[in-house]
């Protein structure tokens, strides 16, 4: 105990020789139990907090050191407004998935730091109840032993949460391929309009992606603007569709479904890196593909995909234009998916290709089939969904080789990112 007030008292006094010359100091440290606060646990909690602290905070300087009271980090800031410090730091605690295993401190000209209560926020709660944390501390209402493992066990989950994004990129591009009626698309029941593929060629396909969905979950869990991972992005995703032409021989079962899903996933996880909500997935996937929607302006290759073939025939831009608005159909589609009612995956699908420029439509069917498929939809939408009407345009769209790839990829990331929202996301709560 002597030990850990000293060290408290050389942290106060180290606070009070920044502040005769810098107005704002900010203080990290980890909120760990016992008197082995120097650890791997701490030590890796608080260098993914001091990261997300440099990046929100304009910093002046900072500096580091470790002592009983486990990892110390300290900043000096270039901003004057202790209030509007503290508001960004009770962000950070409240809403980052590890925020909750530390105390951010600031300093306003005053070694006696800004509360919440000077923001009008609520204490914190402790790690294993709903009660004030002090409370908890003062009446040593838990073991420290269960306190260390809450603490260790949620900078596990996070560490892991690149294996968990994967848990989510299988379930979700199984549930789309399990969607029937599939109005043309591959199904268990059914080739749909393909003659070349069927369910088994579709398995062997998500088993090459999930693999590089890891290398897209892993790029994106990290301190780095997303924008500057975009030649890293791609050539995760040509890698993933040399492997998936290998592994089915030649057929084209995902390509799509590579650029759709590996965007969100690399987005996902550079909201989760940084704590953040849930829209920000969709600013991220925007930021991420601007550039690829402008390089349609500059084709000159001959060996164009069936998405740019359509582009330079009728000027639409496709899943490109679609991903660099943030997937506006995805969000409005989340709202007709209900994860708990597999039933509303057709009606998803339907609501989909209702609004979906989809480029795999335009290049068998032209202009003409597109519109007619959207029609069709919105006709069925009209209609309740009718299972007997959804049953034969099912078998009208087999007949007329109608099959719905580009809707198909965005059903899969209505399906992920609906996964993401209530697992993942939800943990920070």
């Amino acid at each position: 105990m002597n030990d850990l007030l000293a060290a408290r008292d050389r942290r106060v006094q180290m606070i009070e020789t920044l502040l005769e010359t810098n107005p704002i100091v900010v203080s990290l440290r980890c909120n760990y139990p016992g008197n082995n606060k120097n650890n791997v646990y701490t030590e890796k909690v608080s260098q993914y907090i001091d990261k997300i602290i440099k990046d929100q905070l304009k910093i002046n300087f900072a500096t580091y050191y470790c002592d009983k009271e486990g990892p110390i980090y300290l900043y000096t800031l270039k901003e004057d407004n202790g209030q509007i410090i503290k508001g960004k730091t009770i962000e950070i605690e409240n809403t980052h998935p590890l925020g909750r295993l530390v105390d951010i401190d600031v300093y306003d000209h005053s070694i006696k730091s800004l509360s919440r209560s000077d923001l009008n926020e609520k204490a914190r709660n402790c790690y294993l109840c709903d009660k004030e944390a002090h409370d908890c501390i003062v009446s040593k209402r838990h073991t420290v032993d269960e306190v260390i493992q809450f603490f260790q066990k949620t900078l596990n989950q996070y560490d892991n949460l690149p294996f968990d994004m994967i848990e989510y990129t299988n379930q979700a591009m199984l549930y789309e391929l399990l969607t029937y009626p599939s109005f043309g698309l591959v199904s268990p029941y059914s080739n749909g309009a393909h003659l070349d593929m069927n369910y088994y060629t579709f398995i062997d396909s998500i088993s090459v992606l999930n693999k590089y969905m890891f290398h897209f979950a892993t790029l994106g869990f990290q301190d780095k603007p997303i924008e500057s991972t975009l030649q890293e992005a791609i050539q995760i995703g040509l890698l993933c569709e040399q492997e998936m032409f290998q592994k089915t021989k030649g057929i084209n079962t995902h390509k799509g479904l590579i650029f759709v899903l590996g965007t969100l996933v690399l987005a996902s996880m550079k909201a989760l890196y940084y704590g953040e909500a849930l829209e920000m997935i969709f600013k991220y996937s925007a930021d991420l593909t601007k550039r690829k929607l402008k390089e349609l302006n500059q084709l000159n290759d001959n060996k164009l995909s069936h998405g740019e073939k359509v582009y330079l025939k009728y000027n639409i831009e496709g899943v490109r234009k679609e991903a660099s608005l943030g997937f506006p159909i995805i969000q409005r589609a989340m709202d007709i998916l209900d994860l708990e009612n597999k039933d509303t995956l057709v009606k998803t699908l339907v609501y989909i290709m209702s609004l979906c420029d989809d480029t795999t439509i335009l290049h068998r069917k032209g202009l003409k089939g597109l519109e007619y498929v959207k029609r069709t939809m919105i006709n069925l939408i009209a209609k309740g969904f009718d299972k007997e009407l959804m049953m034969n345009i099912n078998e009208t769209f087999i007949k007329e080789g109608i099959s719905p790839g580009g809707s198909a990829d965005l059903l899969c990331g209505t399906i992920f990112i609906s996964l993401i929202k209530n697992k993942l996301i939800k943990r920070r709560d």
